[in-house]
């Protein structure tokens, strides 16, 4: 790490020496039990077939990768990270801001040296940055567990990140709270961000009501469980545990633009 920050801005420099706090920051979530016990049983499920595999969440922003992220980790009794939350602890400074003095690709230098620190562990859920997979060197990361990608439309994310403040978000500073203009922007994010997504070992589509476009179809705990089962589904039908054991290949991952 430390002769990859030379380049960097001046606040990054030290951030070598201070992920190396990581395991004290890092906090372990308490499984909660559900009421009907289905949650219990197939993290149980799960957890045994990760065999101490960490869980990398990608995805567009506006997923929910954060909270799905809580959620999993406290069913699993794993510990649970937040990259963009660990950028803003050891930089000491938010990610707007480092977007502004250092545009997007100091942060995702940041990004790509925090990443790196938090793979080196076991037993996490990630949940990363929706750009974090447009760089090679990230997968090489990601790979080191099992990668879940969050996916949704574009009206319903639109809505979500409209609700949470848009204006938080760097990538949308241009175009306000309107919910349309996020939604087309989304779009065209989405469909340079597609092939770079579809390297993940596991795809999960967000729920919609039928006859209501943008409005939530499940709740956090449903797509808990959901997200659960589909995880324990790949690792059972096809080579992931394996893969999971092995260095990554060239050629493993497809990276347009890179």
């Amino acid at each position: 790490l430390p002769a990859r920050t030379r380049a960097l801005p001046a606040r990054t420099r030290a951030l070598p020496a201070r992920t190396r706090a990581l395991p004290a920051r890092r906090a372990r979530v308490a499984p909660r039990a559900s009421a009907d016990g289905a949650a219990e049983e197939v993290a149980k499920e799960v957890k045994e077939a990760l065999d101490g595999s960490s869980l990398f969440l990608v995805g567009m922003m506006g997923t929910g990768k954060s909270s799905v992220g809580k959620k999993l980790a406290a069913s699993l009794g794993y510990s649970f990270f937040d990259t963009d939350e660990v950028i803003e602890q050891v930089t000491k400074t938010t990610i707007p801001t480092i977007f502004a003095e250092s545009g997007e690709d100091g942060f995702r230098e940041i990004e790509t040296q925090v990443l790196a620190e938090i793979a080196a562990y076991k037993k996490c859920v990630v949940a990363t940055g929706g750009g974090i997979v447009k760089k090679k060197a990230n997968w090489m990361h990601l790979r080191n567990g099992v990668v879940l990608c969050l996916t949704g439309t574009p009206t319903l994310l639109a809505g979500r990140i409209t609700r949470d403040g848009a204006e938080t978000r760097p990538l949308f500073k241009d175009v306000g709270d309107d919910v349309d203009a996020i939604a087309g922007k989304i779009e065209e994010m989405m469909k340079e961000r597609e092939p770079m997504y579809a390297n993940a070992d596991v795809q999960v589509r967000l729920a919609e009501v039928d006859d209501a476009p943008g409005t939530e179809g499940e709740t956090l705990d449903e797509l808990n469980v959901r997200i659960m089962r589909c995880v324990r589904k790949r690792i059972e039908d096809d080579d992931t545990k394996d893969r999971l054991r092995s260095e990554p290949k060239p050629g493993d991952i497809t990276i347009t633009g890179a």
